[in-house]
C-alpha cells in the first residue's frame, strides 16, 4: 500500500518537475542557459543529475530539490520528459555559445524544449493505463489476503468513482517508480485523464494533485475492492 509520508515527498517532487519544466522552456528561450560544457552521456537519464548539479544554484527555489534527493529527482525529472512529451518538427540543433558544442540527450532537450508538445494517448497507451488501475487494484485485494480475477476487477472499473480512485491510486505508484527511473510511457498521460479530467473528455481546472487526495483514493478503493469481488 501507499504511504502518506512517501506521497507528500513524491507529490512535491511531481510539482517541482512541472515548475522546472516551465522554467527550463522559458529560460531557452532567451537564452539564459547556456551550453559550454561538453558532456560525455548517452541517455537522457544519465546526462540530468550532472546537469542540475552544475546548474543547482541557478535552478528557481520552488523548483529544485534538496541536494540530497539530487539523484532521486533527476530519476524523476528525466521521466517527466519521457512520459509526457514528443519533439516537433524544428531546425537543425543550436548553440548558444561559440563554443558550445554539446548535444547530449539532456542539452539538446533543453535547446528543443520550446518546441514540445505533449504526447498523444493512443490506444495502447490506454490499454497500458487500464492494466495499471487493476494491478494497482489486484495488489490491494492481496493486503486483504483476496484472490480477485482481473475481469472481476475490470468490471469494479465500469464505475466512474471506481475508475477515478484506480486512476489516482496507479498515478501513485507510477510516482514512486519514476523516483527509480522507471518509465511508463504516455499511460501515465492516459490515467492523469482519469482524475484531472472530467467525463466529457476536458481538464478540470480546478483539480490540484495533492498526497491526500491519493491516499483517500487508495483508502476508498480497498473498499470497493473488497465489498465488490466474490467471497
Amino acid at each position: 500500500m501507499l504511504d502518506a509520508a512517501n506521497m507528500q515527498r513524491l507529490v512535491d517532487m511531481q510539482h517541482r518537475s512541472y515548475r522546472l519544466l516551465k522554467w527550463v522552456s522559458q529560460a531557452v528561450t532567451s537564452q539564459f542557459i547556456r551550453f559550454d560544457t561538453a558532456h560525455q552521456y548517452t541517455t537522457l537519464p544519465e546526462a540530468t543529475e550532472p546537469w542540475m548539479v552544475e546548474h543547482y544554484s541557478n535552478l528557481p527555489v520552488n523548483a529544485r530539490p534538496d541536494r540530497q534527493d539530487l539523484k532521486a529527482f533527476s530519476h524523476f525529472f528525466s521521466t517527466y520528459l519521457s512520459n509526457s512529451f514528443d519533439l516537433v518538427a524544428k531546425p537543425g540543433k543550436q548553440r548558444y555559445s561559440p563554443g558550445a558544442h554539446c548535444f547530449c540527450p539532456m542539452c539538446s532537450w533543453f535547446v528543443e524544449a520550446p518546441h514540445l508538445k505533449t504526447k498523444k494517448v493512443d490506444s495502447r497507451a490506454k490499454r497500458r493505463a487500464q492494466t495499471m488501475r487493476v494491478n494497482v487494484m489486484a495488489g490491494l485485494a492481496v493486503e486483504r489476503h483476496r484472490s480477485v480475477p482481473d475481469s472481476v476487477l475490470e468490471g469494479l472499473l465500469k464505475q466512474r468513482s471506481t475508475f477515478v480512485d484506480a486512476s489516482l491510486a496507479a498515478y501513485g505508484v507510477d510516482l514512486m517508480e519514476r523516483e527509480l527511473g522507471i518509465v511508463n510511457g504516455p499511460a501515465v498521460l492516459a490515467l492523469w485523464r482519469g482524475f484531472a479530467w472530467n467525463e466529457l473528455g476536458s481538464p478540470n481546472p480546478r483539480f490540484q494533485l495533492s498526497a491526500a487526495a491519493i491516499m483517500d483514493a487508495q483508502s476508498r478503493l480497498l473498499e470497493s475492492v473488497v465489498n465488490g469481488a466474490p467471497s
